[in-house]
């Protein structure tokens, strides 16, 4: 919870652009103080370390996940099927490549960083798309196995998400809703 006055989260938006920016290198307490006008020492002063400062980041990026989810959901209403569920899907993938596309390449940054803090690094892993979320939208869908499958849709998404981003990938948000339709068909 956030409590009023708090600069926390502030800060940590503003690290996300500095990453998305200038990749992992650029992140430093002062380019965050910086970016985000605030006086010298700020950034430092809420997040002692470099590594609290990247675990901040990470949880913040989880946190706008889950709410870009749930408010996505929030406007699907009725049952789960496997069209549903890939338009959800894809919305949070057009999310990702849009609105939220300083949070998707902050994490590609990250990657390197936390290669070496296995929490850390599971946790960035996560952030973008939740296992326990694809779980219970695969198990609701009749997977037989929906934690393997969960782990399956997230790679896809995450390689899709990569080619997307960098320009790998030169498929319409519709020809990746049909991908991720027909895999969710399969699934049962």
């Amino acid at each position: 919870m956030v409590r009023p006055g708090d600069r926390r989260p502030m800060i940590t938006d503003h690290a996300i652009v500095v990453l998305a920016d200038g990749g992992a290198r650029a992140l430093t307490h002062q380019a965050v103080d910086r970016h985000a006008g605030l006086p010298a020492g700020s950034t430092s002063y809420y997040f002692r370390t470099r590594a609290a400062l990247i675990a901040a980041v990470v949880e913040r990026i989880r946190v706008h996940s889950r709410t870009a989810f749930d408010n996505a959901q929030a406007q699907s209403a009725g049952p789960v099927t496997a069209e549903g569920a890939a338009a959800l899907i894809a919305g949070q993938l057009r999310n990702l490549t849009g609105e939220r596309w300083d949070q998707a390449l902050a994490v590609f940054a990250l990657l390197g960083e936390v290669r070496e803090q296995p929490e850390l690094r599971d946790a960035l892993m996560r952030c973008l798309f939740s296992v326990d979320l694809a779980t219970g939208l695969l198990g609701a869908l009749g997977s037989a196995a929906p934690e393997a499958d969960a782990a399956d849709l997230i790679d896809l998404l995450t390689g899709r998400l990569v080619g997307l981003l960098f320009g790998a990938d030169d498929r319409s948000p519709e020809q990746v809703e049909e991908t991720v339709t027909r895999l969710l068909r399969r699934i049962r």
